[in-house]
């Protein structure tokens, strides 16, 4: 045997591995919150980068880049994000759609976890 394979783990027998899971978060019981311009508005969909509220009564319109916030709950620990986004789509039938950007890394981890757990993941 070599040194390097036994820096490596290659003496160890196989399936000996240590598999370690990430323990599941219980679902979300609220859905997310949007809040622009100290209005509250509940997503009808909602994904990573893009969301559609129907119906909106706002004074956005299209094409126009947004500052919002995005509150969820994550486990008990409730989480407020920044976000930056531009309506897409404004009609009344499709209502507002608009995409965002990607908030700061460790917030965009908490969303991916949220996102994770209201898919039940």
């Amino acid at each position: 045997m070599s040194w390097l394979s036994k820096f490596s783990g290659g003496n160890k027998a196989p399936g000996a591995a240590k598999i370690v899971a990430e323990p599941r978060r219980e679902r979300p019981s609220t859905p997310p919150r949007i809040v622009i311009d100290h209005h509250d508005y509940v997503p009808e969909e909602f994904v990573l980068g893009s969301f559609r509220i129907r119906p909106y009564d706002g004074d956005l319109i299209a094409r126009q880049k947004f500052d919002f916030r995005l509150q969820f709950d994550l486990g008990g620990d409730p989480v407020d994000v920044s976000c930056m986004g531009m309506v897409v789509k404004l009609t009344e039938e499709s209502g507002l759609v608009a995409r965002y950007q990607s908030p700061q890394p460790f917030y965009e981890r908490k969303l991916v976890e949220y996102m994770k757990a209201l898919k039940g993941l």
